[in-house]
């Protein structure tokens, strides 16, 4: 009787592993692995190849953007011209008062400074002079030197909110032929200047990182999963008892 009972669960077993084996087709739509043969040429998915021989990479773009401007405002004849009747600068009190009330009045302005501009008259030098100060030109250089000077100790001044330059006799106001006309042409002009704030459009580099939304794709593999059929799953599972109790007895 155990022999034949073995004997049927080897039959058993073996028509299982049979049914294991058979290669069922599955549905449409379903994976399968499916081994590609290495003689088949392998295709590459490529963009255009004069697009990747081009450099891609962050670019500098240059936009419009809002700014601001500043504009000088030169203001003259605010106050006399500082005269020179013996080779020294004579600032009268009644200059430095209308100055300093001007600045006064002006605080609410930005950089608000004093501009200086030397004159002369077109009569030569001294050789004492001339062995100082060269020319006509290098007198009117020191005269408003030392105007701006004077004013910026006078008035309390920081050293950056006065200027000065000069025009030696290249400017004058009166003619030279008379003595009243050289002395008027002997001056240092004083000049309120100011900034203003003017609406502006200015050009500013940006860095416009580059987006890479493309793929090169060389070769593509696509491997299944192989399942056991159900069938030969559920025989194996019955016999698979009745085999184990044959053993044992």
């Amino acid at each position: 009787m155990s022999g034949r009972r073995y004997l049927l669960a080897s039959m058993i077993f073996a028509s299982a592993s049979a049914q294991s084996q058979i290669l069922i087709e599955p549905p449409l739509g379903e994976a399968v692995e499916r081994h590609l043969s290495g003689d088949e040429p392998i295709t590459e998915w490529v963009h255009d190849p004069a697009y990747l021989d081009t450099e891609q990479g962050d670019a500098i773009e240059t936009r419009e953007v809002e700014a601001e401007e500043l504009e000088t405002i030169k203001l003259a004849n605010l106050v006399p011209p500082i005269r020179f009747e013996s080779g020294v600068a004579a600032i009268p009190d009644s200059t430095v008062v209308e100055l300093r009330a001007i600045l006064e009045r002006m605080r609410d302005r930005r950089n608000v400074r004093l501009h200086l501009v030397g004159h002369a008259d077109n009569q030569p030098l001294s050789p004492a002079l001339a062995d100082v100060f060269g020319d006509n030109e290098g007198l009117s250089r020191e005269r408003a030197g030392e105007v701006a000077e004077l004013l910026q100790t006078t008035l309390t001044l920081p050293p950056d909110s006065v200027s000065y330059a000069w025009m030696g006799d290249s400017l004058p106001v009166a003619s030279n032929e008379t003595v009243d006309g050289r002395a008027l042409n002997r001056r240092v002009e004083v000049e309120v200047w100011y900034d203003e704030v003017r609406d502006a459009v200015a050009l500013e580099e940006f860095l416009v990182e580059q987006q890479i939304n493309r793929i090169k794709v060389c070769r593509m593999e696509t491997v299944c999963k192989l399942t056991l059929p159900r069938r030969a799953c559920a025989s194996r599972a019955r016999a698979e008892p009745d085999r184990t109790a044959a053993l044992r007895r």
